[in-house]
């Protein structure tokens, strides 16, 4: 905005020092956002004249296009700020479908007159540097307070030392206020799936690529903890309340957003608001063409770190603007990859193992894409959807390769950690690079809870705990997470605290298999048989099993007590191993809880040879605990070792 001649306004109480943009209530300074300032300042200029909304947004957002939504915000801070002076004055009038007016009477100062003023006022500069190794300092902050004390000394003709000194105490203290007073920043968010802007026009890659793309750029800023996308996929409908969503996921702000591509643009409307009463910190709406997405990606994570009242060191600026593609091709591929990894499930892990390969198709430099095809084959190995041999040396190679484009990437580290853990039982190695992940990132759910599983390996239970409810408070909405504190208590044989948990666990997740079997032990090695074999039928239920193999179990059981349980489940396994493999660790299992040692260590030293990734856990499962005088098995411990 240009400055006016005539700087210093005098209104109501008010004076508005257009030079030093700051406005004063009978001396004090009001604090007012930039932007709510400028609008000011447009009024003031042309008092007791209609301005219109467009010229209005003209003057305050020239070179963006805004919705008049944070034209109408700055008015109803300014109407605040303006009625906290006292008094029934109405400064802004609203003139339906026009625009605004300033209808206070408003007195100009310039030239001599607005230095005899300022003369009676005293100015502190305090400045405030943070110098770091990147570069310049990385903000000032001017606090500007009058000091009617200090004009007395100056009428007693104290000495200059001593009114530099009140001016400069002053200025603290309106500092300190100020930011005593003003709202605290936020420390949590959570960036949700975008929304369509119209009604039939959703596109689910670009709903959701949107919010992923923000989140992985905010998680590069470690002043705030941002909820990863695995815990919003569930808002992904859209038919969430944003401030309900929030709640649920216990953060101070959220950011809603809607999103709509027409032809060749891309119009996308942001809000953020507090959780704790709703009330909107910042609003804004973009239009660009679609070819210019990451620059608007760029631009609202830069806008939100602002909102949010960051102060980014010369990294986390550089890393909250970088692009991993310019290929538009190759994102729109990216997206779709995330968006059917998510899923967790074999059909749609290989969908999104296609997609991530389109991506590296089109640019092969896109380090991103290599780490969702990392994440892939680390689930292929981890869940059994292909042999480990075969899985995890594939998610090496592509996690070097990402950290080969970028070794500041955490996702790669991560990425490259689990495979030195589940598949080459490296524990020197797998530290090194959760180290890593976690000094790039140190709010990432997901890395936390894979140090916490290393610990629960070793059994040092108590770091293990610490490590996994860190993870599950970063991502309390996730059953995998939660599950995790589930299991530390579990391998401690604190079962009461284990059932606890994963009864939290099926809250969030009716039909989470995981949960189930793990409480039926829990219940099992408490000796409540009968609720055992509720969650184990519940378990085989959900997964698929027909009816007639229900009724197989629950006979079994009433025939021979749970004993009789695992003979049936052992029929079923053999009967199944005529027509395709069967788990190995499956079988150990079943053997261990029959108590026939020879065959469960037969069926661990298969797994060994497999090279299963659920064998670090062999030395604190309580299910082995029948096992542990075996030399055999003793010496399949220390050959697993993650030493």
């Amino acid at each position: 905005m240009s400055r006016p001649v005539k700087h210093l306004y005098e209104f109501g109480g008010f004076q508005l020092d257009a030079l030093e943009r700051v406005l004063r209530r009978e001396g004090r300074p009001v604090q007012l956002t930039p932007k709510a300032l400028d609008t000011l300042l447009v009024l003031v200029e042309r008092s007791g004249h209609i301005v219109a909304k467009d010229e209005l947004m003209q003057r305050l957002w020239p070179d963006s296009f805004v919705e008049e939504g944070n034209l109408a915000f700055n008015i109803s801070i300014l109407r605040k700020a303006l009625a906290e002076g006292g008094g029934d004055t109405q400064f802004i009038e609203t003139v339906p479908k026009r625009g605004y007016r300033f209808t206070a009477s408003v007195r100009e100062l310039g030239g001599d007159e607005a230095a005899v003023v300022l003369e009676q006022q005293t100015t502190a500069h305090i400045v405030i540097e943070e110098v770091s190794d990147e570069g310049p300092p990385q903000s000032v902050i001017e606090a500007t307070s009058p000091s009617p004390a200090v004009a007395r000394f100056a009428r007693l003709r104290q000495p200059r030392w001593l009114v530099a000194l009140a001016a400069v105490g002053v200025g603290v203290v309106a500092l300190v206020t100020f930011w005593l007073m003003r709202p605290p920043a936020p420390k949590s968010l959570a960036v949700l799936p975008f929304k369509p802007l119209a009604a039939g026009a959703s596109d689910q890659y670009l709903e959701l690529g949107m919010a992923d793309a923000l989140i992985t750029k905010l998680s590069n800023v470690k002043q705030v903890i941002v909820r990863p996308t695995s815990s919003i996929m569930r808002y992904a409908a859209g038919t969430q309340d944003a401030l309900a969503a929030g709640r649920e996921l216990g953060v101070d702000s959220v950011l809603d957003g809607s999103v709509q591509r027409i032809d060749d643009r891309v119009r996308v409307t942001v809000r953020l608001l507090r959780v704790s009463d709703g009330a909107a910190m910042w609003a804004e709406k973009f239009d660009e063409h679609f070819t210019n997405i990451f620059a608007l990606q760029d631009s609202i994570s830069q806008r939100l770190a602002s909102a949010l009242t960051l102060r980014l060191t010369g990294e986390e600026q550089r890393r909250l603007t970088r692009r991993y593609t310019e290929s538009q091709e190759a994102y729109q591929a990216y997206l779709k990859g995330r968006y059917y990894w998510a899923k967790w499930n074999g059909g749609a892990l290989q969908k999104s193992l296609d997609y991530f390969e389109q991506a590296l198709a089109a640019d092969p430099q896109y380090a991103l894409a290599h780490c969702g095809v990392a994440d892939v084959y680390n689930l292929f190995g981890y869940l059994g959807l292909m042999p480990p041999r075969d899985a995890f040396p594939k998610s090496e190679a592509a996690a070097r390769r990402a950290l080969a484009i970028d070794d500041a990437l955490s996702e790669a580290h991560l990425s490259l950690a689990k495979v030195k853990l589940f598949y080459d039982w490296d524990g020197p190695g797998f530290e090194r690079e959760i180290e890593r992940a976690l000094d790039l990132d140190p709010n990432d759910a997901d890395a936390h809870s894979m140090r916490g599983t290393y610990l629960l390996a070793l059994g040092r239970f108590d770091e293990a705990l610490a490590e996994r409810k860190r993870g599950q408070e970063l991502d309390p909405l996730s059953p995998l997470l939660t599950i995790g504190v589930a299991w530390v208590h579990y391998y401690a044989r604190r079962y009461d605290q284990a059932i606890e948990w994963d009864k939290k666990t099926i809250e969030l997740d009716t039909n989470f298999v995981p949960a189930h079997n793990d409480l039926a032990m829990a219940y099992l090695l408490k000796g409540m048989d009968a609720e055992a074999l509720n969650e184990l039928l519940t378990a085989r239920t959900i997964s698929g099993a027909k009816p007639e193999t229900i009724a197989a179990l629950r006979q079994a059981y009433g025939a021979a007590g749970i004993k009789g349980y695992w003979q049936k489940e052992l029929e079923l396994a053999n009967n199944e191993a005529q027509h395709a493999p069967v788990g190995s660790m499956r079988m150990a299992r079943i053997y261990a809880l029959l108590g026939d040692r020879d065959r469960a260590i037969e069926w661990l030293n298969k797994a060994y040879d497999e090279r299963n990734s659920l064998l670090i856990f062999a030395g604190v499962l309580p299910l082995y605990d029948g096992l542990r005088d075996d030399p055999r098995f003793r010496d399949l411990v220390r050959r697993v070792g993650l030493s």
